[in-house]
């Protein structure tokens, strides 16, 4: 029985793939909405600490 080797990939390589390369139109509206959804998720875990 033979052997294959997995290929694999960076995640910096599959976004350029399936998003766009850095610098497309696609890409920056990814960047910016990941930014947005973190942050929220941030801001909510700050709240919950607070109380």
């Amino acid at each position: 029985m033979t052997t294959k080797e997995i290929k694999t990939y960076t995640l910096a390589e599959m976004k350029d793939k399936f998003i766009g390369k850095f610098g497309t139109k696609e890409r920056d509206e990814y960047e910016y909405e990941l930014r947005i959804d973190v942050l929220g998720k941030m801001i909510k875990a700050a709240r919950r600490k607070e109380t």
